[in-house]
């Protein structure tokens, strides 16, 4: 599959077509959102959370997690699959287990033959409100008059979901622009 995430990975810009799912790794809630890309601004199709019981083991939960991506990746038919990298964490147990998750998600992407796109907590916050520094609440705030709701979203896991979608769909428009003025 040369090329498939490559692209994507080495900062390369995403297509302007389709629907896109945003994931907000975690091995016990893992944020999700899909973006239909059709118009501006995106539609929000679905959001929530993938909730695993913290009582099974890591591997069950990463099945569970596989298994409910799957799921969304079959009912949805997405072209694209955004998400963030990690960001290093003090604890060094979480990062581990929320790199599992990640990797996870990006099998069950690759998998599906999806384009796939990472971005860093700065490079989505930058992509959402203008401000690499911005805070969470300011991303939730933001988030509603980018896409229009009616309120904000109030999970933190399916906000910063649905910020890294939002983050695919606004790369996705500029490269589109930027293809036509060529």
């Amino acid at each position: 599959m040369p090329g498939l995430y490559s692209e994507a990975r080495q900062g390369g810009l995403p297509g302007s077509a389709g629907t896109v799912l945003g994931i907000d790794p975690g091995t016990t809630g893992m944020g999700f959102a899909l973006l239909a890309l059709d118009r501006d601004p995106p539609r929000l199709l679905d959001c929530g959370v993938v909730d695993v019981e913290r009582s099974l083991s890591t591997a069950e939960r990463l099945l569970a997690i596989a298994t409910a991506l799957d799921h969304l990746i079959a009912e949805h038919a997405p072209t694209a699959l955004a998400l963030e990298r990690l960001y290093f964490n003090k604890n060094v147990r979480t990062a581990m287990l929320v790199s599992e998750a990640r990797g996870v998600a990006l099998l069950c992407g690759a998998r599906a033959r999806l384009e796939i796109a990472e971005y860093t907590p700065q490079e989505v916050k930058q992509g959402v409100t203008g401000n690499g520094s911005a805070d969470k609440k300011t991303v939730q705030q933001m988030l509603v008059h980018v896409l229009r709701l009616d309120a904000p979203i109030a999970e933190d896991n399916v906000a910063d979901a649905i910020a890294v979608a939002v983050t695919y769909a606004n790369r996705a428009r500029f490269a589109a622009r930027v293809a036509l003025a060529k």
